[in-house]
């Protein structure tokens, strides 16, 4: 017999699995975009990419795992290095 609360623990962790994929798949898009070379380092001010990676890293640390918060900073700084502060060349 399910009562209530088996329901409600079903549908928190698909509700978690359904982030942990959505963040997974950012975060492979970004390590992806970062193997092209850029010519040049430029400003993080207006990044599309910088935002949406920060909105994922806040909704992970927001959900309260550990790892996927951890996941999304490493992406965060990964791609603000590259594509930010390492000078042509230099990149991954």
């Amino acid at each position: 017999m399910h009562d209530g609360a088996d329901e409600q623990t079903d549908s928190r962790t698909l509700s978690a699995q359904r982030r942990d994929a959505e963040l997974r798949s950012k975060v492979r898009e970004v390590n992806e975009r970062s193997g092209e070379g850029r010519a040049t380092a430029s400003s993080p001010v207006g990044c599309a990419e910088c935002v949406e990676l920060e909105a994922a890293r806040r909704q992970a640390a927001a959900g309260g795992d550990r790892v996927r918060a951890e996941d999304a900073t490493i992406a965060v700084r990964s791609h603000f290095r590259d594509a930010h502060l390492l000078p042509s060349g230099r990149n991954r």
